[in-house]
Order: C-alpha cells, then structure tokens, then sequence
C-alpha cells in the first residue's frame, strides 16, 4: 500500500509541475533565465533546430505532454493492473 501511494503521490505532483509549462507566463520566466545557457539548446543543435523562442516552447510543450501521458500511464497501471 505503501508503494501504491508513494507512486500516485510522485505522478500526480509531476503532472502538476510539467502542466505549469501550459502557462504563458511560466514559460516566458523560464525562457528568460534559460535562454543563455548552452544546455538549454542542446537538443536543438542535434536535431539541426533553430535556437528560436518558438521552437523552445513547442519543445517544452511536448515534453511535457509526454511527461504527463506518462504519469497518467503509470496512475492507471498502479490502480487497475498492479493490484
């Protein structure tokens, strides 16, 4: 039981952090301070993307909406396939 609720506690606070990165505001604060950091755009240089505000954000928005799939994926599993 214990394992259960420690899962749930963890996906359901990564939900809410990662759905933090569907609010303008958040975005715009966390591009401001990111936006010189080399690491930051990593992921951009790889794949041959340009370094724009834009394409951060549709970046950021999709991890997160892979973040949360995930989470929910493992809230399911917890409750109705790992009894």
């Amino acid at each position: 039981m214990n394992e259960k609720f420690l899962i749930l506690s963890f996906s359901v606070l990564m939900i809410i952090l990662f759905s933090l990165n569907f609010s303008k505001k958040w975005i715009d604060r966390n591009y401001e301070k990111l936006k010189n950091h080399k690491s930051s755009w990593y992921w951009f240089r790889v794949f041959k993307i340009e370094e724009t505000k834009d394409n951060y954000v549709k970046f950021q928005k999709s991890m997160s909406v892979l973040v949360i799939t995930i989470m929910i994926i493992s809230i399911v599993f917890t409750l109705f396939v790992n009894k």
